[in-house]
């Protein structure tokens, strides 16, 4: 899985901001994967939690659909 980083902005829990402070949102997906496959989901992006709010209302989108209204 992604490290968290901000999709938005560019923090990182390095940054001073605590792995608590992201929120992993699920977008709608864009294409199926067999069972066996590993690593992160193309519809999950990461958000501080100052951008996280912006993006749980847009999960009905793919997520390039949702960063481009964000961004």
């Amino acid at each position: 899985m992604m490290p968290p980083m901000c999709a938005v902005c560019p923090r990182e829990p390095r940054d001073g901001k605590p792995l608590s402070e992201f929120t992993l949102v699920y977008f709608r997906a864009t294409r199926t994967y067999d069972v066996d496959w590993v690593g992160h989901p193309e519809n999950a992006v990461w958000f501080c939690d100052d951008h996280a709010h912006l993006a749980e209302g847009l999960t009905d989108l793919t997520a390039p659909e949702a960063l481009a209204r964000i961004r």
